[in-house]
């Protein structure tokens, strides 16, 4: 009730984006109007440069040439070929995805054991509930200082309605740097240079003929991927209730920069090695069609001498 009481003064974030001045219901992660120009200009396109430096060198240098070994003409047939490739594709990029998100741990939903859509009551239960085990003096861990602060830190962020609707698009850091200006054109260039980069060095790393369906295949991705970005950073509660209720934006959006990678340099593999040059094929098919056509103009010209022949000795 504390919560909900007064709050005619608050605005939401998604509409503040999209420029609406109505709200579709009363008490959805508001925002207040007095802070909205001191929202935290969000770095999730940047976010974790070393993160995706190091995923591509590893994709890089290290998947697509054991995917091209693989698929290499003459190892396998075709189609276990394909097999093999996408399943070692998928089967590492799921331990390494699944690594990286054990070492970023648990966000502060999954720390207290609510959800997206929990009540401050259903919150302040479960922060009790913990806070009475965690406690330095009643948990013996000598981690219990450390984890008892890290569950305050959780609960004050989620119970602040302003924090919550900041953490739920921009993370931890978007809580922490609450003091630079929020910029709807500045959010949108940086996802502008994160896609463009990676368009360049997929369009690099693609060059050539047997690039040319990876390149589309890989740009078909990114556009769905800039899609599914802009609708869960600019659309208010994007994520169904039932859908990983602990889960946030932002971190389906790090989960899906953390992906692209492994996609890029499979549709590399896969299109290099599904790739039929149209030209190559024709110009054979031609040649071939040039020596029967050869083969046949030499038994011709035998049989026009052996009627010759035949004819010769009939008219002696």
């Amino acid at each position: 009730p504390q919560f909900q009481k007064n709050h005619t003064h608050l605005i939401y974030p998604h509409f503040y984006l999209c420029g609406s001045r109505t709200p579709r219901s009363s008490f959805d992660h508001p925002l207040r109007l007095s802070s909205l120009h001191s929202l935290p200009f969000p770095r999730f396109a940047m976010a974790g440069e070393a993160d995706g430096l190091t995923s591509f060198l590893f994709y890089t240098l290290f998947v697509y040439p054991s995917c091209s070994w693989i698929l290499k003409p003459g190892r396998f047939p075709k189609k276990r070929a394909v097999l093999y490739a996408v399943a070692f594709l998928a089967g590492l990029a799921f331990l390494k995805t699944g690594a990286e998100v054990m070492e970023r741990g648990g966000n502060h939903y999954t720390k207290l054991g609510v959800y997206r859509t929990s009540t401050a009551m259903e919150i302040k239960k479960a922060y009790k509930r913990l806070s009475l085990e965690l406690h330095p003096d009643k948990n013996p861990s000598p981690t219990a200082a450390d984890d008892f602060a890290a569950l305050k830190s959780s609960y004050d962020v989620i119970m602040d309605l302003e924090n919550r609707a900041v953490y739920n698009k921009f993370g931890d850091s978007g809580v922490k740097n609450n003091k630079s200006t929020f910029d709807e054109t500045g959010m949108l260039l940086e996802m502008g240079v994160f896609y463009a980069t990676w368009a360049m060095l997929s369009f690099v790393l693609t060059l050539g003929k047997s690039g040319t369906m990876a390149r589309s295949w890989i740009y078909t991705g990114q556009i769905v991927m800039l899609l599914v970005e802009i609708t869960l950073m600019t659309t208010e509660d994007p994520l169904p209730e039932w859908f990983f209720p602990s889960t946030t934006e932002h971190e389906w959006i790090w989960l899906l920069h953390s992906l692209f990678p492994a996609y890029m340099n499979g549709c590399r593999c896969l299109g290099g090695f599904l790739y039929k040059d149209v030209d190559e094929e024709t110009r054979a098919l031609l040649d071939a069609l040039k020596e029967q056509n050869r083969d046949v103009l030499m038994v011709l010209r035998d049989v026009q001498i052996q009627v010759g022949a035949i004819t010769a000795r009939g008219g002696g």
